[in-house]
């Protein structure tokens, strides 16, 4: 909690500072711990992804019948599935998020 309190926000009313607020739950962005949490999240859906995957439940694409199929892309902050349009795909992607 110390991370979330130590910080203190005031508002500009009228061109001058109002009120100090100070948040009570939440990281905040540029937070040292938000980029661990981050990758531990990633890691973790990537694991759920694959595991969807090994028991069918989720088909992802593939670019020729000898290559390895692709469900999903992490680049940055961004995430893309792929998958089948599907109702159990679907609902699958669903469970997983």
């Amino acid at each position: 909690m110390c991370l979330v309190s130590s910080i203190s926000y005031s508002f500009l009313i009228n061109g001058a500072p109002r009120d100090f607020m100070r948040p009570s739950r939440g990281i905040r962005q540029g937070d040292p711990l938000s980029t661990y949490l981050f990758l531990l999240c990633a890691e973790g859906l990537t694991c759920l992804l694959r595991d969807a995957e090994e028991r069918k439940a989720l088909v992802g694409i593939r670019i020729s019948r000898q290559s390895s199929s692709i469900s999903h892309i992490l680049f940055a902050d961004d995430t893309m599935i792929f998958s089948r349009a599907g109702k159990v795909e679907a609902g699958e992607i669903w469970r997983i998020l």
